[in-house]
This record gives C-alpha cells, sequence and structure tokens, in this order.
C-alpha cells in the first residue's frame, strides 16, 4: 500500500458548514481582530454556529465570507455597517 492510498483512506471528510473553528483560532488564520469579529457577529453579517459550552464556532463557510468581508473593509476601505449593507444589496444575509 502507498502513502496516497492509505492518506485517500484515513481522510477526513467534514462539510463546509461543520462549525469547527473557534474565534480566536478564525482571527488567528484571517489576521483579523478579535473585536473586529465581535463588530461583524454583533451586525449579524456572520453567524456563529454551535453552542457547546457557549462556545460559538465558525464553518469552513463562514471563514470564507470572513475572509471576503476581510478584503472589503481593508483593501476596499468599507466600514461594517457598509459591508453589511453590501451583502443585503446581493441578498447575502
Amino acid at each position: 500500500m502507498n502513502w496516497e492510498e492509505l492518506n485517500k483512506q484515513f481522510d477526513i471528510d467534514i462539510s463546509p458548514e461543520e462549525p469547527v473553528f473557534p474565534f480566536n483560532i478564525a482571527c488567528e488564520l484571517l489576521h483579523l481582530h478579535y473585536w473586529t469579529l465581535h463588530e461583524i457577529l454583533k451586525e449579524g453579517i456572520v453567524k456563529p454556529r454551535g453552542k457547546a459550552k457557549k462556545k460559538k464556532l465558525l464553518s469552513y463557510e463562514d471563514m470564507k465570507r470572513l475572509k471576503i468581508i476581510k478584503h472589503l473593509i481593508d483593501d476596499e476601505g468599507v466600514n461594517i455597517k457598509g459591508v453589511k449593507i453590501i451583502l443585503e444589496m446581493r441578498h447575502e444575509i
């Protein structure tokens, strides 16, 4: 048996909607300040899932969405309320 077959055999299939990222990891991976993430959540732009012991988690899809939001904020100069309006206009909230 070669390594490629072993990798396929032991691969983990996780749905993109499965909440797996805690906030601190999401902030670290996206280079996003915790306060900014808190404000995004407060505006309802991204809704965390899962509440294991009050620990809210983000999914892979949430992380992709946050990456787009971060681009709008950092690169395009849009504030959080503006991001919400843009996404509402696109019917994504």
